[in-house]
């Protein structure tokens, strides 16, 4: 491509394009990748971690101090004694107090056996709001022995200890609403950090990746562009191009329009003239060969001609010369009138095969049993001929979609050649069978001879209007045989080896719907 002017064109255009583009790609991706580094501090990381760690270690305490008093109090024999269903009111109090006495922000009892849920809640300061855990989380308590409300944010610590097999008491503190934010914060931070930091990791890594994408699509992009103009440039010598293309292939109707340059438009009308002038030569070419061609027919029919006319003119001049005898002798006129009415009659074969093969009738189309066609023709042969003949139908054949009458004389024809070449011991072998291969459904026929074959030469020309083998013959039959398979819509063709034969084959259409069931 690179030989061609829109192939150089196109690659000047894309390195014009793509090699600025390529050299700032690179120095941005250089500049991005080392203020990303930048951004990665290890102590920034560390300090956050620990800050984290120092708040959650303080809940921990806070956790595992309430789960002590609550144990403590759960476990104190003057709450044993309040235990009795009459005496509710005053474990309330008592606990409520017991509670504020070591300094917890709240104290609750819960049932939980059954339906969980909390009997009573006392609230020993101000602003203080009691826990609202969930059933789930007051069992996984009594097991881990406390529990921080809040999630991310914790706003309660809390400590969990069976009171008996129904109950269970909850003492906590309230962290500051400040710590609570203050937690988030660090949480928030520490995560965006973390991405900062894997962040970092994965640019310093993939930037490069994301440099060479980047490029290719730039180069994509410059491809384009620089196709584009370089098309617009190159078209012009593109298109004179391919009308010489189509020109050298025998396409003498394409013509070139004139457009680009100056010079390039001259050559544009300089090629157009050019090809008018090949196509008024082959005109007058044509014209040359058919005249040509209708002089060999002419040569033919002249000698066709010339050839019975010796004979009758001999004859003639016979019964002349018997004529003037006295009296004339019957059995030398009956001898010459016989040889003058032979050749007046293969004149008239002549003409009527030339009339045949000038201008043959429309075929009249009807269902026709080929095979039975065949085995006729064999039979009338079989009887006035020494030939031998073999006749092969393979069952069930179609019928096929021809004239009965045309068909007739291609058969008659073709064994009539088989015949006169395979001498009195010869082997005519007649073969029909239906053709899936051809186009739709078809029937095919051959007529295979013993005889002395052609040669390449010889098979070429077997069907030219006017070429014989034979001292007598008009040359036209297998010419008319071809005529009338083509008006069919079929296939005709010869084999011929010499030394073993000549096998002559057709193929027409099957008539539409209808088959022949073959014994």
């Amino acid at each position: 491509m690179i030989g061609t002017l829109r192939g150089r064109l196109l690659a000047l255009f894309f390195l014009v394009s793509l090699i600025p583009s390529l050299g700032l790609t690179f120095f941005v991706t250089q500049y991005l990748a080392r203020g990303l580094a930048a951004l990665k501090n290890p102590e920034t990381e560390r300090a956050l971690t620990q800050s984290l760690e120092v708040i959650r270690g303080g809940i921990e305490r806070l956790a595992s101090d309430a789960r002590q008093h609550a144990e403590v109090m759960a476990l104190d024999p003057a709450t044993r004694r309040l235990l009795l269903p009459t005496r509710g009111a005053e474990l309330e109090r008592y606990l409520r107090e017991e509670a504020r006495s070591r300094g917890l922000d709240y104290v609750c009892l819960y049932r939980i056996r059954g339906d969980v849920g909390r009997i009573f809640g006392a609230r020993l300061g101000p602003r203080i709001t009691l826990p609202q855990p969930e059933r789930e989380s007051i069992l996984d308590a009594l097991v881990h022995g406390g529990l921080v409300s809040g999630d991310d944010a914790p706003r309660q610590v809390s400590g969990v200890a069976a009171l008996d097999n129904d109950r269970a008491i909850l003492t906590g503190y309230q962290l500051d609403p400040e710590i609570s934010s203050e937690i988030v914060a660090l949480q928030r931070n520490l995560s965006m950090y973390k991405r900062l930091g894997v962040y970092t990791w994965l640019s310093q890594r993939s930037l490069w990746i994301f440099a060479v994408l980047w490029s290719l699509v730039l180069g994509v992009v410059s491809f384009g562009l620089a196709y584009l103009v370089s098309k617009g440039i190159a078209k012009p010598i593109v298109a004179l191009r391919e009308g010489m293309a189509q020109a050298s292939q025998g396409d003498l109707t394409h013509r070139v329009k004139p457009s680009g340059t100056s010079e390039v438009r001259f050559l544009a009308a300089s090629f157009n003239r050019m090809v008018e002038e090949i196509q008024t030569s082959r005109r007058a070419l044509l014209r040359a060969e058919r005249l040509a061609a209708w002089r060999e027919v002419a040569r033919a029919v002249a000698h066709e001609i010339r050839n019975p006319l010796t004979p009758i003119q001999f004859a003639l001049q016979r019964l002349r010369d018997e004529a003037r005898r006295e009296p004339p002798r019957a059995e030398v006129v009956a001898e010459n009138t016989e040889a003058i009415l032979r050749e007046v009659h293969s004149l008239q074969e002549f003409a009527t095969a030339f009339s045949a093969v000038a201008q043959l009738p429309e075929p009249k189309f009807a269902p026709c049993d080929l095979a039975g066609l065949v085995e006729d023709a064999a039979k009338l042969y079989d009887g006035s001929s020494p030939v031998e003949f073999r006749v092969e139908v393979e069952r069930p054949v179609p019928l096929a979609w021809a004239d009965a009458g045309q068909i007739q004389r291609v058969i008659v024809n073709l064994i009539k050649n088989a015949t006169e070449v395979v001498g009195d011991r010869g082997v005519v072998t007649l073969r029909v069978r239906r053709e899936a291969a051809f186009e739709g459904t078809g029937v095919h026929l051959e007529i295979e001879d013993n005889g002395p074959g052609m040669d390449a030469v010889t098979l070429e020309r077997a069907t030219h209007p006017g070429f014989t083998t034979k001292s007598s013959g008009s040359g036209l039959g297998l010419t008319l045989v071809q005529r009338i398979v083509e008006q069919h819509g079929g296939r005709f063709g010869l084999e011929s080896s010499p030394g073993v034969g000549t096998r002559a084959w057709l193929t027409v259409p099957a008539a539409p719907n209808s088959i022949e069931d073959g014994a």
